[in-house]
Parts: C-alpha cells; sequence; structure tokens
C-alpha cells in the first residue's frame, strides 16, 4: 500500500533558512510576525487604537516563553533536513510527503509588487532543501496571483524544480487582484496545474478573512470578553473562505473546464464538509428559480472528483473517519508534521478504529485517493512503495 502525506511543513532554524531575508526591513518581527500569523486579518479590522500588541494578545505563548527562557513560539523549534525527514518517514511507513514551505511564506504579504520575487526565492530555497530526495519529498510553491499569467509562468518554473503543488490564498477576505479564481482569466493557472501534474492548496495560513465591522467586538470594554475573545474570533472565518474559494471554482466553471484539476483543503478541519457537499449538491440541481444547471456532470459530482480534504485529530478532528466513510472519495491522509497540532506517529494517532476499516477503504485514504489525483494529470508519483519497510 502507498501511503502519501498531504500536509508536512518545512520549518528551520538553520542559518538562511528565511528566504525572505532581502526583505527582512519590511516584515514584522518575532513576536509581531506571531501575532500576524495567527490574527493579522483581524487586527488590520480593528483601529489601531484598539489593537492589543502582540504581547498582550499571546499571553500564554508569552508566559510559557519565560517559564521555559526560550523564544515565544507556536510550534516547537525544527532544523528540518531531508535526510531527517525521510528518515521519519520511513519509520512511519510514509512513502510520498507533499512539504508546505516554513512560516517564512507568510511574510509574501508584505512585500507589494515585489511579492512574485519574493515568491521565486521561496520555491528556490524550497526546492534546494528537498532536492536530495526529490523522489518522495514534493515542495508546495507559493505563487503571486494577482497576475495569472505570470503565475502559470513561475508554476511552470516550480515545476522545473521539482515542486509538486501550490498555494491558493486569500487578500482580507478577498481574491488576488479582485478578481474571483472562478474568472476564465484565471484559466491559465489551472491549466497549468494540470499539464504540470500539480496541486492546488488551501491551507489555513492562506485563507485571510474580511473582518471589517466583525473585529470590533468591544473587547477591550470592561464589559466585553478581553482578548480571550479577540483572539477566538479570529479563528473563526477559516471554513468559510474555504467555502467561497471552492463555490468560486465550482459556479464558475473551472471543475467544468478543467476536470483533472484537484483542490486540496488542509488543516480546515472536516466536520462541515458532508454538509457542504450535500448542500451544495442540492443548489446545483436544476429548477425553476435557480434555472438550469449548466454542465452534464452534477456539482456534487465535480465536487468528488475535483476536490480532496485532510483531517488532524490532533487538531480536535476526532470525527475524522466518520467523514470518510461519509465522503470516501474525497478524505486524504496528514500528520502536519512537525507542527504541535499534528503528530510525530500520525497514524497509530488513528488507533484500532483505521485498523477496522474495510482494505479498500484505509487504503484509499492514506494514499490511493491522491495517487489517483496526480496520475489523472499524466504526471503520476513515482512507485516509491518498495523503497522501505513501513508500518501502514
Amino acid at each position: 500500500m502507498t501511503v502519501v502525506d498531504v500536509d508536512t511543513h518545512w520549518e528551520s532554524t538553520a542559518s538562511g533558512s528565511n528566504p525572505l531575508e532581502p526583505w527582512k526591513d519590511l516584515l514584522p518581527k518575532d513576536l509581531d510576525r506571531l501575532a500576524f500569523a495567527i490574527a493579522g486579518d483581524l487586527l488590520r479590522a480593528l483601529p489601531p487604537d484598539e489593537r492589543p500588541d502582540a504581547a498582550r494578545l499571546l499571553p500564554g505563548l508569552v508566559r510559557a516563553a519565560e517559564d521555559r527562557g526560550g523564544p515565544v513560539i507556536l510550534h516547537p523549534q525544527h532544523d528540518a533536513t531531508a535526510t531527517e525527514r525521510v528518515a521519519w518517514m520511513d519509520r512511519i511507513g510514509i512513502d510520498h510527503c507533499l512539504v508546505n514551505p516554513g512560516g517564512y511564506w507568510q511574510g509574501l504579504e508584505f512585500l507589494g509588487a515585489d511579492r512574485a520575487k519574493g515568491a521565486a526565492r521561496c520555491n528556490d530555497y524550497l526546492a534546494e532543501q528537498l532536492a536530495d530526495q526529490a523522489d518522495r519529498l514534493h515542495g508546495v510553491a507559493v505563487l503571486d496571483l494577482t497576475d495569472p499569467a505570470g503565475a502559470a509562468r513561475e508554476l511552470e518554473r516550480a515545476r522545473g524544480l521539482g515542486l509538486r503543488a501550490f498555494f491558493l490564498y486569500t487578500v482580507n477576505g478577498r481574491p488576488p487582484g479582485a478578481v474571483s479564481p472562478g474568472h476564465p482569466s484565471w484559466d491559465p493557472v489551472w491549466s497549468a496545474a494540470v499539464r504540470l501534474g500539480m496541486i492546488a492548496v488551501i491551507h489555513v495560513g492562506n485563507t485571510a478573512a474580511d473582518f471589517d465591522g466583525w473585529a470590533n467586538i468591544g473587547w477591550d470594554d470592561p464589559r466585553g470578553a478581553g482578548v480571550g475573545g479577540l483572539i477566538r474570533l479570529a479563528n473563526t472565518q477559516r471554513t468559510h473562505v474555504g467555502e467561497n474559494l471552492l463555490t468560486a471554482l465550482l459556479y464558475g466553471g473551472v471543475f467544468a473546464r478543467h476536470p483533472d484539476l484537484t483542490v486540496l483543503l488542509e488543516e480546515m478541519r472536516v466536520g462541515w464538509l458532508p454538509f457542504f457537499v450535500h448542500n451544495t449538491e442540492r443548489q446545483c440541481a436544476s429548477s425553476l428559480a435557480l434555472g438550469e444547471w449548466p454542465w452534464e456532470t452534477s456539482g456534487g459530482e465535480m465536487l468528488r472528483r475535483n476536490v480532496r480534504f485532510t483531517p488532524l485529530p490532533g487538531f480536535g478532528d476526532t470525527d475524522a473517519l466518520d467523514v470518510l466513510r461519509a465522503l470516501p472519495e474525497m478524505c486524504v491522509f496528514s500528520s502536519d508534521f512537525p507542527h504541535m497540532e499534528g503528530n510525530a506517529d500520525p497514524i497509530a494517532l488513528y488507533g484500532d478504529t483505521l485498523d477496522e476499516l474495510d482494505n479498500t477503504l484505509r487504503a484509499s485514504f492514506l494514499g490511493a485517493n491522491m495517487i489517483e489525483c496526480f496520475a489523472r494529470t499524466g504526471d503520476p508519483l513515482s512507485d516509491v512503495a518498495s523503497a522501505h519497510a513501513g508500518r501502514a
């Protein structure tokens, strides 16, 4: 059985591990960078005089750092190397990993007109880091999507470097360039993705929302909820942004025009997806009010064919296998290694419930669903199942 882990990360403490170093003066520093990563979209929507500073927003992380005498961090520090990563995969029984860029990628938002240059440096860096194990470690590219034609050219270059997927993103809840990704002007991106055998990824760190008006909950009023209410509010819109991206692609005809495209949701929780899929199916049915559905393939079939998602039990997806049973063709496996909400032994995390699945369903979840997605582009993942003695 081939096992594919669709969500790992490349964090490194090594010198030169931030490819955005040429723009360091534009980037938030230390604790401010962490506050931006967790709640930047919400803080931006608050009046400047009502924005808590990073230390006030994240008091628990600050206290933890003081107690251990180290830096303020969300995830444990990890000095990744390709050899280390593949050794971990062999211990677990994982054949292929998609490897997301480290937290440095979120600095792209501060580069303005230089975003495309910064993205290219990020792609060069990640490809170089993974080069020694490129048959099993498949990097995820970052792009400037305000220019679809330019993004398609960078996808071509990134694929030449060995990368196999790319991030989608929103800007304050809006599409890059203020044009929906469902618009045909984005077709150069989707055509390139399929032609090059690359997967489009919606990851939680790229789902900035529009909190204008909503952010002002009076957190600092004596009658308000305090910073605890504010930080929780910051994490309420991620699935909404995911829905907006998916419905734009569905109703804009992207999945009809590009039937071999795959869009993958990572760290977006999974309990909402069965309702979303079934409700969208009903909305796609022809009716007097909505008119005729414009394509031969139903909306539900397109979602099942073109969309994949991954649960994270360590991130609260305790219903992961129930959702797998409800949407077996859409659900795929990931670890989120080495992040704190992931797990260093992610297959074992599922325990006996994974072993209780029938062999076909278990194999589809652990790898076959993603193997099929790459294969239908004409650029399948290489067969490395015999390269290790896995435990899956």
